[in-house]
């Protein structure tokens, strides 16, 4: 089986052209895998444009075209990805941020509304309650503080806790268990 007369002539001009083409491509773009690669696109480009070459016909200016386009295609192509990943990392930045940002509002919203709720227990509890809580005292420091039993300042926390968590879930419409 003969060789098709597009395929004999394409080889001709791969073997007569490639270097040139890659060297121009490397002074180009100064990376040697780029330029293997654009060279290859180059070759390819030639094959698809075969029909209209005719033999003995030099290439090389249509190569230097095709090379050239192809870089500046590619080179694009690079910056545009570049700037969408710059995009995405500083969006990223800025959606970590902003949600770093909405976390401590919604703990700061938290916190106001747990001291809301402590302000409504009975004095005596809520006295408890921020000693223990606030001042990091123990039940055996309370009681002395405050000439009760430490078995008195427990039942005082355990229930200001409950009151919390009741308060806290009916507020945010959260489903008591």
């Amino acid at each position: 089986m003969s060789d098709n007369p597009s395929k004999v002539l394409f080889q001709q001009l791969f073997k007569a052209n490639h270097d040139k083409v890659f060297r121009f491509a490397y002074k180009l773009t100064e990376d040697a895998v780029r330029a293997q690669e654009i060279t290859q696109l180059c070759f390819i480009k030639l094959w698809e444009n075969m029909h209209k070459i005719e033999e003995g016909q030099d290439v090389f200016p249509l190569l230097f075209v095709f090379t050239r386009h192809i870089v500046i295609d590619e080179t694009r192509k690079l910056y545009r990805e570049k700037q969408t990943l710059a995009q995405m990392s500083s969006g990223q930045a800025t959606h970590v941020a902003e949600s770093r940002e909405e976390h401590q509002l919604l703990r700061k919203e938290f916190w106001q509304q747990v001291h809301k709720v402590v302000e409504r227990m009975p004095e005596q509890r809520r006295n408890i309650y921020l000693l223990s809580r606030d001042k990091g005292q123990s039940h055996k420091e309370i009681a002395e503080e405050l000439s009760l039993s430490p078995a008195t300042v427990r039942n005082h926390l355990n229930l200001a806790l409950q009151f919390i968590r009741r308060e806290l879930l009916l507020h945010y419409n959260m489903e008591i268990k």
